[in-house]
């Protein structure tokens, strides 16, 4: 409230007292100076102060100050009064501003606001942003929901095409011969295989996003680890012509987690390195400790990765070939950051000078 208007509201309150009681003083000595009667307990008080009449005692410095203090008294009620009906006014005025400045969707001025309103207009934007912020996730989310049902359907349709297709060719007896009939059952096989692949990676990334899954915790070695795994993948590795190059830097790597899905999300890694880097003919597996983290890195040496498609790279069903000719369900990558998170890690992707590196960090355990 402005000081000028509290001194204007201090002296309207002020005269309407002095008015009031100037009012009723005048009233009740009119009325009662022809017939005041005095009790015995009036005429002690007025001998013990020594005022010989009744008109002294209306004029004696007691009366006169509590005539002024009565007017005080009655200047206050009034100022009370006048500054509630000021406020009341002023706070409807300011409510109607806000709710004006809500339908237009308009930001306030809180220089001309009291601090109530003040506070209530941050409240009320406060509010404005969560419920702005909550209606943008559900729409991305909604999005992200449209999404999958679009690439699960596009997936899933492409497959069981070819699968009905052949099968219909075995149905109506459309081959020429036994050999022609067996190429047309691996085909079927084949594509029935990528089919439940496919359903297998949605099963696991719906499980791993879900609130209720919980991983289990056990001490694991990541070189140990990491060995088992080069030597599954070394068949398939020299059956495309890649050489895989280990560099452990310790021999000692523990983390806590989860086995299966510790072994799940680098199975995802070197599988991702076979598809898209078997033309470079290597692969790198190192493992080192930095500032108690665990640092794995898997790198091939194909095709680079444009820089605009590598923050997209773990999103679910994400292709940098875009024309979809890669046999990958496009789940793998998105998995692998899963498993990480739910460890309290971070996977990352860089990829220049013909090398591409996907980088996984675990906390490490000094247990």
């Amino acid at each position: 409230m402005h000081p000028l208007q509290i001194i204007v509201l201090a002296v309207l309150s002020w005269f309407a007292g002095f008015v009031t009681l100037r009012s009723i003083g005048l009233w009740l000595v009119s009325v009662t100076q022809d017939s005041v009667v005095l009790t015995g307990t009036t005429k002690s008080f007025i001998d013990l102060f020594g005022y010989g009449r009744y008109d002294k005692l209306l004029n004696s410095p007691w009366m006169i100050m509590l005539k002024y203090l009565g007017m005080t008294g009655v200047a206050l009620v009034f100022f009370i009064f006048f500054y509630w009906l000021f406020k009341q006014n002023l706070l409807r005025k300011q409510l109607r501003q806000i709710n004006d400045a809500i339908l237009q969707d308009q930001p306030m001025e809180q220089e001309s606001l009291i601090p109530e309103i003040v506070q209530l207009e941050e409240s009320i934007e406060k509010m404005r942003g969560h419920q702005a912020e909550l209606i943008k996730q559900e729409q991305e989310a909604q999005q992200a929901k449209n999404d999958l049902i679009t690439n699960v359907s596009h997936d899933l349709r492409t497959p069981l095409t070819s699968i009905l297709g052949y099968l219909s060719y075995i149905h109506e007896d459309r081959y020429r011969d036994e050999v022609e009939l067996r190429h047309y059952t691996e085909l079927v096989y084949g594509k029935a295989q990528r089919l439940h692949k496919l359903i297998d990676d949605l099963f696991d990334y719906t499980r791993l996003e879900s609130t209720e899954f919980h991983i289990k915790e056990d001490m694991l070695d990541m070189v140990e680890l990491l060995r088992q795994l080069v030597a599954e993948y070394e068949r398939p590795a020299a059956e495309k012509e890649v050489r895989i190059v280990e560099m452990y830097a310790v021999e000692n790597l523990k983390v806590m987690g989860d086995g299966m899905q510790i072994m799940r999300l680098f199975e995802n890694l070197f599988s991702n390195a076979l598809r898209y880097g078997a033309s470079g003919k290597k692969i790198d597996i190192s493992a080192k400790k930095e500032a108690g983290v665990a640092i794995i890195e898997v790198s091939n040496y194909g095709a680079e990765i444009p820089a605009g498609d590598l923050p997209q790279l773990f999103d679910r069903f994400y292709k940098v070939d875009k024309n979809r000719t890669t046999t990958g369900t496009g789940l793998g990558l998105a998995i692998a950051k899963s498993i990480v998170e739910r460890h309290g890690g971070h996977v990352f992707a860089t990829s220049k000078k013909g090398k591409t590196t996907f980088t996984v960090q675990l906390p490490i355990s000094e247990g």
